[in-house]
């Protein structure tokens, strides 16, 4: 992979602190990243419901997380209101990618459910053929997330309890700066991590003459769900799999070779 971007300029949109690891890897490919992070993460304001929903949790229980952000601001939460975590060693956990669990087993916690594929449709499916029907489930996310886990969890005839962890909020300070970058031409690649960076993409980009600041510039996209969300806008572009930015910068990589 070293080397195979030379001379690509590569905007990021996601968020400041994991667009360090991202921005690192695509220099080590040999491109240039430009971060320009569109969203950011703020814990969630309700935490009457946070705390009654955790006082509840029980051994026999599943836990779901889907991103390492629920990872990192459920237990963030348990340390900042004095929950001990040694009553979650009894529950089954479940979790959307590689990362995503290894920042619970990094907390001493055995993930017994990840789908292959890393969507929501895929982990209901394995809960449902992993866990007993009396188990509670308590699913943990952002409130952007989609509904469709915890619908098609309801469906299967499961009871869930839906926790928002975290909110997730539209940087919109970039948008000049972006549009700048486009003017210029010096933007190669656009990358979108997420659904919720694509929507801030479309928003800071509102009113501007999109379709021409975008000509020569190709739109990638983290997995099928936030190349939908894209084609929502009326934009295509290049997607990755597996749904990671390892697999993005592969697939980005690709696509240059192929264009020269």
């Amino acid at each position: 992979m070293a080397g195979g971007l030379s001379g690509k300029t590569i905007l990021i949109t996601r968020e400041e602190t994991q667009a360090t690891t991202f921005a690192a890897k695509i220099k080590k490919a040999g491109g240039v990243p430009v971060a320009a992070p569109l969203i950011s993460f703020e814990k969630a304001k309700d935490i009457h419901k946070l705390k009654e929903a955790v006082r509840g949790i029980k051994a026999e229980d599943c836990l779901v997380f889907t991103s390492m952000n629920g990872v990192l601001f459920f237990f963030d939460f348990l340390k900042e209101h004095g929950f001990p975590c040694d009553f979650l060693s009894h529950c089954t956990f479940a979790a959307v990618g590689r990362k995503t669990r290894q920042l619970i087993e990094d907390r001493g916690y055995t993930v017994r459910i990840m789908p292959k594929e890393y969507v929501a449709e895929r982990l209901a499916e394995e809960i449902a053929g992993s866990i007993r029907p009396f188990q509670h489930i308590y699913l943990f996310r952002g409130n952007l997330a989609r509904e469709i886990l915890m619908k098609e969890l309801t469906l299967k005839g499961f009871s869930v309890t839906d926790l928002t962890l975290y909110e997730t909020i539209h940087n919109t300070e970039d948008g000049n700066r972006i549009e700048q970058l486009l003017e210029e031409q010096k933007l190669d690649y656009i990358t979108f991590t997420s659904s919720s960076t694509v929507d801030a993409f479309m928003k800071v980009m509102k009113n501007k003459n999109l379709d021409t600041l975008l000509k020569g510039v190709t739109l990638v996209s983290i997995g099928p769900i936030t190349h939908k969300t894209l084609k929502k806008y009326g934009y295509d572009g290049i997607v990755s799999d597996p749904y990671t930015i390892d697999a993005m910068i592969d697939r980005i990589q690709t696509h240059a070779e192929r264009q020269e």
